[in-house]
């Protein structure tokens, strides 16, 4: 992806330059919101192509839990306590409650303690799997084609990648991965602990 040595933790800055070598542009040696122009780009918009690409599936690193608890009323009849959303939640994911719904930046629902699973938002690039990094920075390099090239046929080449190819490889690796933890492993382990008594 960059030439940083495998040992060392993937930054922003890759990203952006592996977003900016599927240009054919230079790499860069810092994002500077006063810097050059492909600078000042990353700087711009890295954050938002990181966080649609956050939304776009149920990430395992970015998939937080929380319960949540209020005393919030509304006049909303059967949903009528209201919960605030945690300030880092992009995507809610699962409720559990089997009547809830969702308005702005609160969870509407008649219990007083729910339990919610969401998509949080994820900066830590050292948490990022390679393969997101690489649907992340083609995400990015979408929103920078037309400001640094200006060309419409490689960015709709940009694109159909980051549809066809990359979004979808890391979504999959992704959920073979969440599958493996949740339908297989932790299946055997409580069958392990029941064979030992526990």
């Amino acid at each position: 992806m960059s030439n940083t040595p495998s040992n060392t933790a993937l930054t922003a800055l890759d990203i952006c330059n592996t977003a900016l070598c599927k240009l054919g542009e230079a790499p860069l040696s810092a994002i500077d919101s006063n810097g050059t122009l492909p600078s000042r780009l990353c700087y711009m918009h890295y954050h938002p192509a990181r966080r649609e690409v956050l939304c776009a599936t149920r990430w395992t690193f970015a998939t937080k839990k929380v319960k949540l608890s209020s005393a919030e009323t509304s006049v909303d009849g059967e949903h009528s306590v209201a919960h605030s959303l945690p300030l880092d939640c992009l995507r809610v994911l699962h409720v559990n409650s089997p009547q809830w719904v969702l308005r702005g930046r609160c969870i509407y629902c008649p219990a007083a303690e729910i339990k919610l699973c969401y998509t949080a938002d994820t900066d830590d690039c050292s948490l990022f799997e390679p393969l997101f990094a690489e649907a992340l920075a083609t995400r990015l390099a979408c929103k920078l084609c037309i400001p640094l090239i200006n060309s419409t046929t490689a960015l709709q080449a940009l694109r159909d990648e980051y549809r066809r190819v990359a979004l979808p490889q890391a979504a999959h690796a992704n959920a073979v991965q969440a599958a493996s933890n949740d339908s297989l492993l932790m299946p055997l382990a409580r069958k392990r602990s029941r064979l030992r008594g526990l």
